[in-house]
């Protein structure tokens, strides 16, 4: 037995003497190290701060882990909200592009997924009641073409008989006149009007003669009296056919132009009546589409009205169509709307307004939040879920987001001034606690810190940093590798 017990004790004698020797020769490399430069040009850590607090690099470990740092100071902490929201059209550049009236699809030019012009064709229809109105547009626009002659030769007639009442009334002969006008439009009227002078100057010839006659009484006085009668009664029928001439001419020409607002009405009605048929087809490029071929006026040519992506099409070549059904539903995602929803007990505290901007992300895609611009509130509560909604308008140009994907919108709401942030990024998790790192002389020091508010990617620290220290945003996670390490070994 006493043998047993002396073995006993040698072997536990010896391991302690083996963990004694262990001991000693990890201390002994531990301290022969070396120990790697100090960071330089940073201020003095406040308190006391023992080895197993720093984690020091040389400046080659600077580069590679991309530490970046940034002054602490004090400044307004802006509060936010995050709303659920989901990406959808944006009304401006959506558009459900329809029939104008019943008919048959006899083409169908484009297929889902196509991208298309603004004024592209998309299909074509035929449609007898289109047919009949742009007939009457061309009817219409051939009786303002006559009316606007008919005016026209009304006004040169007009003309013309003024400027012969002035030649008459200044007594020019009359083949005088005749070359005057030559080229003038004179009608019944002017012919009349000058028939007219033409006697009266021949009675006050005769009148003239007579009267030299008369004087050597050669003639009675009774026929001198008779002729100088009928010279007079020929001046005032020319006075009179001069006046009713010129009234008439003025009425001809008052009927005319009346008679071409009547036409010019008439094709406005027309007009209108197509283009309320055509509907959203109409006016994609100049003026109402009245068909290229007047041999086939009941066949149209479907266009689209903006440019961007066929999103869906619903008919087919030879399918019947009644009015206003959807073919096609064109949209331009270069730009998108969110549209999310502030519940009631929001309301009071989100304060944004047209032209805000908000951040927008979602678990669909990754990447990181982006801008988004508030495009209109809403006042009108949802029955069914009692929230307004927020609309802004999101660039998409890279295609990366698409219409009904869920979205996460995040509002403003108050703001809290006079506080210390630091990004998110800045905080590590250390046996439980949230700390910092904070740049010193002797290298980077980790600061155990209460945590406050967290808003934006921002977070407010209450207690355990100052104004003026610098501390770790940009490396923190790999200060946090190189501190565990050093306290492993």
């Amino acid at each position: 037995m006493k043998s047993k017990a002396i073995v006993y004790a040698l072997a536990a004698l010896g391991a302690l003497v083996s963990i004694g020797l262990c001991i000693w020769l990890i201390s002994d490399s531990i301290l022969s190290r070396p120990k790697p430069p100090l960071v330089a040009g940073s201020p003095e850590l406040p308190g006391a701060a023992t080895e197993a607090d720093i984690v020091m690099l040389t400046a080659e470990q600077l580069q590679v882990a991309g530490i970046r740092t940034q002054t602490v100071t004090r400044q307004t902490l802006q509060m936010t909200r995050t709303l659920p929201a989901r990406f959808a059209y944006d009304d401006a550049r959506h558009v459900s592009v329809r029939t104008p009236s019943e008919g048959v699809l006899q083409t169908v030019l484009v297929k889902t997924g196509d991208q298309v012009a603004v004024g592209q064709s998309l299909a074509t229809i035929r449609s007898p009641a289109l047919g009949d109105a742009r007939s009457r547009v061309l009817t219409s626009e051939t009786n303002l073409a006559l009316a606007e002659k008919a005016h026209q030769w009304e006004a040169d007639i007009q003309a013309g008989v003024e400027q012969l009442v002035e030649l008459i009334r200044e007594g020019e002969p009359v083949e005088s006149i005749k070359a005057t006008l030559h080229d003038k439009t004179l009608g019944n009227l002017g012919g009349q009007l000058l028939t007219q002078y033409s006697k009266s100057e021949l009675a006050s010839k005769i009148a003239r003669s007579m009267d030299s006659v008369g004087s050597s009484g050669a003639i009675s006085g009774r026929v001198v009296q008779e002729r100088i009668s009928q010279q007079q009664q020929s001046l005032a029928e020319l006075e009179a056919s001069i006046e009713q001439t010129r009234f008439q001419a003025k009425q001809s020409l008052d009927r005319a132009a009346a008679a071409e607002a009547a036409a010019q009405r008439d094709l406005q009605i027309a007009q209108h009546s197509l283009a309320t048929l055509l509907g959203s087809t109409a006016n994609v490029h100049d003026g109402l589409d009245v068909s290229a071929s007047t041999q086939d006026l009941s066949m149209l040519t479907i266009r689209a009205p903006i440019a961007g992506t066929v999103e869906r099409k619903v008919f087919s070549a030879t399918e019947r169509v009644t009015p206003q059904a959807e073919l096609f539903v064109i949209a331009d995602t270069s730009t998108l709307w969110v549209e999310a929803d502030i519940r009631s007990r929001d309301w009071d505290a989100i304060k944004v307004a047209s032209g805000d901007s908000v951040m927008v992300s979602t678990p669909s895609v990754d990447a990181p939040p982006q801008p988004a611009t508030v495009y209109y509130v809403g006042r009108e509560a949802n029955p069914a879920s009692g929230a307004i909604p927020l609309v802004a308008q999101i660039s998409n140009l890279d295609g990366r987001y698409r219409p009904g994907l869920f979205a996460r919108v995040t509002a403003p709401t108050t703001f809290i001034d006079d506080v210390i942030t630091v990004p998110e990024s800045a905080l590590v998790d250390l046996d439980g606690r949230d700390a910092v790192f904070v740049e010193g002389y002797k290298g980077f020091q980790a600061v155990t810190v209460e945590v406050g508010r967290r808003s934006d990617g921002q977070v407010e620290i209450c207690r355990g940093l100052e104004v003026g220290q610098s501390v770790v945003t940009e490396g923190a996670f790999i200060l946090k590798s190189e501190l565990l390490l050093e306290g492993e070994e």
